[in-house]
This record gives structure tokens, C-alpha cells and sequence, in this order.
């Protein structure tokens, strides 16, 4: 699920009960949230970066809102890092799209995700 933090929510509520209509284990493989369209993280701002945590935490909850629990097989983010802006990066190249920076440094995304799961004890 590589997606950016303006992505349509009704879309994302949409596609998880499409899933769960299946009645077929469903998992969210590497969930990853740009900023917006190539947005660099040189020129991230705090709102941004705000936006990106709100779109974590609503993708993590509606998750646990709308797959029925026995259809639940979990959710893994596939880079915890923002990726690098080098020449040997491969997967979205500059872009801030991890929970922490690369030089792990917490991010507004970390909390969302904290929270989001801390609601599911």
C-alpha cells in the first residue's frame, strides 16, 4: 500500500470493504506514506509531515474499524526510514516516507502509528 498522505480516504474505506467482503485474510504489505506528489524531504514543511501522520493513523484504524477481526492478518510498513536522496536508493528516491528520518529521528508518523495500534489492546 504505497500511497501519499493526500490520498482519498472514501477510497481507502472503499477498498477495505471490497477486502473484507472476500471473507479472505487480509493484510496491509508495505504501507508507506509519501507527502504529496514527489515532495522531497528537503522541502517538507510541519504541516505536511502532520498530514502524513493523520493519513497513517486513519489507514492503521479504519483497518481494525472495518476488517472483521478473523480476516485480520496484520499490517507492516515497509520502510520504517525516509528514503535517500543517493543514487543506490531505489524506492522513492528523496522522499519522506517513513516513521522516522534516516538518521532515526521520530516523526509526527510515529505517534499516529502508536496510537493507532495502542487502540487495539
Amino acid at each position: 500500500m504505497h500511497i501519499n498522505s493526500t490520498a482519498n480516504k472514501d477510497d481507502i474505506v472503499n477498498m477495505y470493504k471490497l477486502l473484507a467482503a472476500t471473507g479472505k485474510m487480509i493484510k496491509v504489505s508495505e504501507l508507506d506514506i509519501g507527502l504529496g506528489d514527489n515532495i522531497k524531504t528537503a522541502n517538507a514543511t510541519a504541516a505536511m509531515y502532520q498530514q502524513q501522520a493523520d493519513m497513517y493513523k486513519f489507514v492503521i484504524e479504519k483497518y481494525f474499524e472495518i476488517i472483521p477481526k478473523a480476516q485480520q492478518y496484520g499490517i507492516t510498513i515497509w520502510s520504517p526510514l525516509d528514503s535517500p536522496d543517493r543514487e543506490n536508493s531505489f524506492w522513492r528516491r528523496g522522499e519522506p516516507i517513513g516513521i522516522w528520518t534516516e538518521s532515526f529521528v521520530r516523526k509526527p508518523a510515529y505517534q499516529a502509528v502508536a496510537e493507532a495500534l495502542q487502540k487495539q489492546k
